[in-house]
């Protein structure tokens, strides 16, 4: 099921190169991954109970969760991580392939991660917008331990 994943090339004997996946619509790409996914983290004592959240750790997921809304893998990701730099509350944002750097005070980077993240997904923004909070906040607190 993961033939697409992986961007390898091959050669053919004609010297011609050939993509070794297949691009597809992040509909059939959640429907692959749905169930079989190597990012889905469940305990134990949620799989014996009736109702359960699945989380995932993938990579531009802002809420870990495992949805088809804010997967990484499926839909066009936009993901944020704290820097370890000289500035602790230095975060970068990532939309799609795209990096920023997400620096200054807490309002200049709420203001430039929403602006971003308006752009490529509006749905996210209220999440980007809690992630960064979390990261300053982190940031903060190890600035102060620094002290």
């Amino acid at each position: 099921f993961f033939f697409f994943v992986h961007a390898r090339r091959r050669t053919l004997h004609t010297g011609t190169m050939v993509k070794a996946h297949v691009e597809c619509s992040s509909d059939l790409t959640w429907l692959l991954i749905q169930k079989q996914n190597v990012f889905v983290r469940r305990s134990r004592s949620a799989t014996r109970q009736k109702t359960f959240r699945s989380f995932s750790s993938e990579t531009n997921n802002l809420a870990s969760l495992h949805s088809y809304k804010h997967s990484g893998i499926a839909c066009a990701g936009v993901g944020i991580k704290g820097v370890a730099d000289k500035n602790p509350t230095a975060a970068v944002m990532t939309v799609g392939d795209v990096s920023t750097s997400v620096k200054g005070i807490f309002q200049q980077q709420a203001k430039t991660v929403a602006k971003l993240c308006a752009a490529s997904r509006p749905d996210l923004t209220v999440t980007a917008l809690k992630k960064i909070s979390a990261v300053a906040r982190a940031g903060r607190s190890a600035k102060a331990l620094a002290k």
